[in-house]
């Protein structure tokens, strides 16, 4: 009956409507929309191409790159040095000081690849823009919207638009495996100069087909589970492989650990944003479908094993605790005194690490020689749907589309948000493009890429979201001084000249 998409599994309700505000109409009647798309999408295209993979990351090449396109409209920008290598970038436009800042977020640093499992030509450093797609580790996640965000600021400085408040670019580095870029930017001292009160990151995105055909589900993250990484040692005798010493081993001690650990039986709970989800698509579908969805019984019996069976779905009505590895055997004729598995292990709002991993030692409790580590956690936090800044990013993601849904969603995973909500951010995951199900399963995969058209259509949603959220309501006072040059269209190939038949 539903076909539900990995990324949006959780979302939740349409908000309030609003109408587009007449300042956002006017500054944006005040942009060629195909230059701005063209300029964005080769921008990306450039962006791609400068290795920040990570590891080892070396976010400064990235840094460096940003701060050329900043230095070309006269953005000012400073960087904040991580460790030797390795920065994160400060570009601010300055308001008028009416409310605090607003923060549009991301990260440079991209996920590791296999480059040998990438289409020829289409690599993860290529930037190809080929077959209606732009190609390359990064175009989703996330300097795709890294793109939109930076020429947000510059057209915000181009057409000299008035600022109610500050709007302040944060690119990052190290999201992608020990948020040092964040945790940097959440110290006291660093933080004060920055202090905005709202944020955009990644998170959410649009799927289309994600629950019905012809249907697009627009999801806006509005919290995020929490994180736990538990590494559980095993200790035992050591010894020559070809003697077995069974349960004196660590190896066999650490499966009966790993046995131990796979008998967790997780308590189900429905975050509600998933019941408002299905209700809003519900009174959208209409129909028997529609009627089951905009009843929590009838989802709870009708549809559950539906959404128990998505794995997604599934992990986000309970806390997980997913073997993700195991270390420390080297020869096969040694067996050694010490061996580990890992365990990511991620948390429902209402579940604390501490709690979790009180869990986790109950379990192996009855197992010799097993220790229970954490090596990082991080509790979920969210950030309210009444709120207007998140009211503004719903309705420009679905602004003028047809069978389009947005609403906010509890995702399984964590970004540098979890880290900042602490200090006081309304912070809000949306990358606004527009995807298939099976583009969005590039993210971390091979050949990540990005239709061409949702770059540009990111740009405008950008673009709307920050001028309705801090620009001085009122109409432009005169026109743009000057914008981008457009490409030359090319020349049409001349008829050739007719030549005399040959008797």
């Amino acid at each position: 009956m539903i076909s539900l998409a990995v990324s949006v599994a959780t979302a939740a309700p349409l908000p309030p409507t609003m109408d587009t505000p007449p300042v956002v109409e006017a500054w944006r009647g005040q942009v060629d929309w195909r230059i701005a798309g063209d300029e964005a999408v080769k921008a990306l295209s450039a962006y791609l191409q400068v290795d920040t993979i990570n590891p080892p990351g070396n976010e400064d090449r990235g840094v460096a790159w940003l701060g050329e396109q900043l230095d070309a409209d006269g953005i000012s920008w400073r960087t904040l040095e991580v460790e030797p290598g390795r920065s994160s970038l400060i570009a601010r436009l300055p308001g008028a000081g009416k409310a605090p800042p607003l923060c549009l977020m991301h990260h440079i640093d991209v996920a590791g690849v296999e480059a040998e499992r990438w289409t020829e030509g289409r690599g993860p450093l290529s930037g190809a823009i080929e077959d209606g797609y732009v190609w390359g580790r990064g175009a989703l996640d996330m300097k795709g919207m890294g793109i939109v965000e930076l020429q947000t600021m510059r057209w915000l400085a181009r057409l000299k638009v008035p600022l109610d408040r500050d709007v302040i670019l944060l690119a990052v580095a190290d999201e992608e495996v020990s948020n040092k870029g964040a945790r940097q930017l959440a110290e006291p001292d660093v933080w004060k100069d920055i202090g905005c009160s709202h944020m955009i990151n990644e998170g959410g995105l649009g799927i289309r087909d994600a629950l019905f055909d012809g249907q697009a589900v627009h999801a806006i993250s509005t919290a995020e589970k929490g994180a736990l990484w538990v590494r559980v040692d095993a200790e035992g005798k050591a010894g020559h492989g070809s003697v077995p010493r069974g349960d004196e081993e660590a190896p066999q001690r650490l499966l009966d650990a790993m046995d131990a650990l796979a008998g967790y039986h997780p308590e189900y709970r429905v975050d509600p944003s998933l019941y408002r989800l299905l209700s809003n698509v519900g009174h959208e579908e209409g129909g028997l479908t529609g009627m089951v969805l905009r009843s929590k019984f009838l989802v709870r019996t009708v549809a559950w094993s539906k959404l128990r069976s998505n794995a997604t779905t599934n992990a986000a009505m309970h806390d997980t605790m997913h073997l993700t590895g195991m270390m420390g055997a080297h020869e096969p004729n040694v067996v050694p005194s010490v061996v580990s598995a890992q365990y990511d292990c991620r948390l429902l709002p209402g579940t604390t690490p501490e709690e979790h991993l009180a869990r986790m030692r109950k379990l192996v409790k009855g197992v010799d020689g097993i220790t229970v580590t954490p090596t990082f956690e991080l509790g979920s936090s969210g950030s309210p749907e009444d709120d207007d800044f998140y009211r503004i990013i719903a309705h420009f993601a679905t602004e003028d589309r047809e069978r389009a849904v947005a609403g906010p969603f509890l995702s399984v995973g964590f970004t540098d948000s979890l880290l900042l909500r602490p200090l006081g951010v309304n912070a809000y995951g949306y990358v606004p493009f527009e995807v298939s199900a099976e583009v969005a399963e590039t993210m971390h995969g091979h050949d990540e890429r990005v239709p061409v058209e949702e770059v540009a259509d990111g740009l405008r949603r950008m673009f709307s979201i920050v001028v309705a959220a801090a620009a001085t309501p009122g109409a432009p006072t005169s026109a743009p001084e000057s914008q981008p040059e457009p490409d030359p269209e090319p020349e049409p190939e001349s008829e050739p000249e007719p030549q005399p038949e040959t008797p």
